[in-house]
């Protein structure tokens, strides 16, 4: 049984078809997709290269008040102290907030350790300035590095 090359090939319509789908395919791509691709990569959001910004302000200086007394109670009976300035908060929108920023403890024999951390917080509603109205979503204790 010997098959010929024109066995392979469909009937003319379905030939017809095919074509037509394909060159519906290639127009559809080159006047509808990378058109609309070239306008979601041309905006705001992608032009932008500092996506989170560090803030300041109440709210800001809210979330980190709240991020130390989560940190005062785990710290427990050891004396704490927040050195000021050093701290850099950013805002990741919908309220949430992360904090970059070191404490100072000073266990029982009275030696001072610096430590650094990352705080992760969210504001849930209520009075901004009530620790109550902060929830915690993550506290990350880093090893001892310079700033």
């Amino acid at each position: 049984m010997v098959t010929r090359w024109r066995d392979w090939l469909p009937d003319w319509q379905s030939l017809l078809k095919i074509v037509f789908y394909v060159a519906l395919l290639y127009v559809l791509q080159v006047f509808v997709i990378l058109p609309f691709m070239r306008y979601v990569l041309d905006s705001d959001y992608f032009a932008r290269t500092d996506v989170i910004e560090s803030v300041n302000g109440e709210r800001a200086r809210s979330a980190q008040l709240a991020c130390d007394e989560y940190i005062r109670r785990e710290m427990g009976s050891a004396r704490v102290e927040f050195p000021t300035g050093a701290e850099k908060i950013w805002s990741l929108g919908g309220g949430r907030y992360l904090i970059k920023a070191s404490v100072i403890v000073t266990d029982s024999p009275g030696v001072a350790k610096k430590q650094h951390y990352a705080c992760y917080i969210k504001y849930q509603g209520g009075d901004i300035l009530d620790s109550d109205s902060w929830a915690l979503q993550g506290l990350d204790w880093r090893s001892e590095e310079s700033d």
